[in-house]
């Protein structure tokens, strides 16, 4: 990398979490996010701003605006100030052509859109109280939940307007996550942290039509899908409850808890909770491989391309952990700056690790074939970050 820039610095190369404290989730952040195409907008004029593309570009979004950085050299490119004032930031979820960034605010509730082909603020949409997360199970459609109403808002992606509202928890409250496959058809899942079990959702109806019941108290949380076995994997007290999604029945219980993550091909699930705990998820059987003890408190882990090492970030020491799933065992740790968040996120592209380190102003990008870290210091506080292109397998496995 470039060193010509002088807002940059280089350097080189629990139990599960309680249901109570969602403000804390592991990794929450867009799913699988497209190829980083922009050619549906590219050569148009909008708003009448020239349309220059975002490929291959990290939003860094702070409470009063939003710095646009480009990973390869390091440098701040572009900021955007338009309509942004004192905002508290959560999910952003990029469009399956990359060609419009949504990203929650908590404060007020509204759903912000950012243009990546003109790299212009474009819209605010009010949507119900509490929201955290944002989801996009199909090309015209966002979900995102508001957790004091228990309910999905659905926005239009190309009119950018509220079309339905579906109900997804008992008790109509309750921080929520959507699970959804495209295997699953038009069938998605809903967890609550206020409801025992697992809600079942017509998405093509918009409502919830089963509740499949995990016990008579408690609520749930983490969730993941594997693409290999048809199973779903849902976090409920001390345990993670296997679900067949063909039939809706619990077909098995798992000890760990924690964030899920899916690896690229499909084939092991990583449960983060105190360590990382690795099952085989290539049939029924969900068998345990190991569990990879990590010093320090784990927040997010993204699988690399490969699908042979992982890198996991660590709050409370400012460090990422390099994890080689293959030897099962770390094999080196990283300065990334500090954090004042108990988690903090990640994001890959097909070359790069990405995390904020609030605390610095800066955030962290890992060359993962070198391990060479760079900090670009942005002037800031930034939690929150989208990269505009293949962000490899997200959250939740390789789908949105």
């Amino acid at each position: 990398m470039a060193h010509s820039v002088n807002r940059r610095s280089f350097i080189a190369g629990s139990s599960g979490i309680t249901l109570s404290s969602f403000a804390g989730c592991l990794g929450d952040e867009p799913e699988d996010t497209g190829n980083g195409d922009t050619e549906d907008v590219a050569g148009e004029e909008n708003d009448d701003h020239e349309v220059v593309g975002s490929d291959g570009l990290i939003y860094a979004f702070g409470s009063d605006r939003i710095s646009i950085l480009d990973p390869a050299t390091g440098e701040i490119i572009d900021e955007l100030t338009e309509e942004i004032s004192d905002i508290t930031w959560r999910d952003p979820q990029i469009t399956h052509n990359s060609r419009y960034i949504f990203t929650v605010a908590q404060r007020p509730s509204q759903v912000h859109v950012i243009d990546t082909g003109t790299r212009r603020w474009k819209e605010a949409i009010d949507v119900g109280p509490g929201v955290n997360h944002i989801y996009h199970p199909f090309d015209d459609e966002i979900w995102v939940h508001a957790d004091e109403e228990g309910a999905f808002y659905i926005i239009d992606v190309d009119n950018l307007n509220v079309t339905e509202i579906v109900n997804a928890s008992l008790e109509e409250e309750g921080h929520g996550k959507l699970l959804f496959h495209e295997d699953m058809g038009k069938t998605g899942y809903a967890t609550n942290v206020s409801d025992p079990g697992l809600s079942v959702i017509d998405m093509d109806g918009y409502e919830r039509t089963e509740f499949i019941e995990f016990g008579d108290a408690g609520g749930t949380h983490y969730k993941a899908y594997g693409p290999r076995n048809g199973l779903a994997y849902v976090e409920y007290f001390r345990g993670t409850v296997v679900v067949d999604t063909d039939t809706n029945e619990i077909v098995d219980e798992l000890d760990s808890t924690g964030g899920m993550f899916i690896s690229p091909d499909g084939e092991r699930l990583a449960i983060v909770g105190n360590d990382i705990s690795l099952f085989d998820i290539t049939n029924d059987d969900s068998e345990f491989i190991e569990t990879i003890v990590i010093d320090g408190d784990p927040g997010t882990l993204r699988f690399a391309p490969d699908g042979d090492h992982a890198f996991v970030t660590i709050a409370d020491r400012g460090e990422i952990v390099v994890v080689d799933l293959t030897g099962l065992e770390t094999i080196d740790r990283l300065e990334a700056g500090e954090t004042n968040s108990r988690n903090r996120m990640g994001v890959t592209s097909e070359q790069y690790f990405i995390t904020p380190a609030d605390a610095d102003e800066t955030v962290a990008i890992v060359e993962m074939d070198s391990l060479d870290v760079e900090q670009i210091d942005v002037g800031f506080p930034v939690d929150t970050l989208q990269y505009v292109g293949n962000s490899g397998t997200g959250f939740s496995g390789g789908y949105r």
